[in-house]
């Protein structure tokens, strides 16, 4: 399947979601969930796993849990990471850049939110998910930040990496800077 197509359909298929899904109201929009820590991106991720497997069991669907925990967790020889984590950061990047287009069209559009990827995930592999699945990461607070003071007096701002393999230290480690030169902005609201 070429590129294009696959990327009309999955977009139609996000399209789909939005619809079917439009009260989540404290599902994790995908914008929000860039702007959170790489740590605090993976528990979120893991919150939906998690979630998503209890809803199941929850269901009586005790099989597709068990198909949901192999999809997540078995790594296939010569790979780095699961079938089911690989194919959520595929559809992860195709909502973000579905999701921009939209909102360019219509500022007022319902965003895309993580758990819509994770729902569309799993549909592609034969796991269909209850309602109440939109709801599972409601109590999750993100604990990391992407600035942190250094004892040194400097500031360090996380970075992201192009898909996750720094090469250096410094792009592991975020971007330092002096303190002196952050400007701080208080809004009146």
């Amino acid at each position: 399947m070429s590129m294009n197509l696959r990327s009309k359909l999955l977009g139609t298929t996000f399209l789909l979601a939005a619809v079917l899904f439009p009260s989540a109201a404290q599902a994790m929009p995908i914008w929000q969930f860039d702007k959170m820590a790489d740590q605090d991106q993976a528990d979120y991720i893991q919150v939906l796993v998690d979630g998503a497997q209890k809803v199941l069991k929850d269901e009586g669907r005790s099989d597709l849990a068990n198909k949901m925990d192999a999809l997540f967790t078995e790594v296939p020889a010569g790979d780095k990471i699961s079938l089911g984590m690989e194919e959520f950061e595929d559809n992860l990047a195709l909502a973000r850049v579905y999701d921009a287009k939209r909102v360019i069209n219509d500022p007022n559009a319902r965003r895309l939110e993580v758990e819509d990827v994770m729902f569309l995930t799993l549909k592609k592999n034969g796991i269909i998910l209850p309602k109440n699945f939109m709801h599972v990461g409601d109590n999750f607070h993100p604990k990391s930040s992407l600035v942190r003071q250094n004892p040194d007096g400097t500031i360090t701002v996380q970075r992201r990496p192009p898909n996750g393999a720094a090469k250096d230290v410094k792009a592991k480690m975020g971007l330092a800077a002096p303190a002196q030169i952050v400007v701080l902005t208080i809004s009146k609201t």
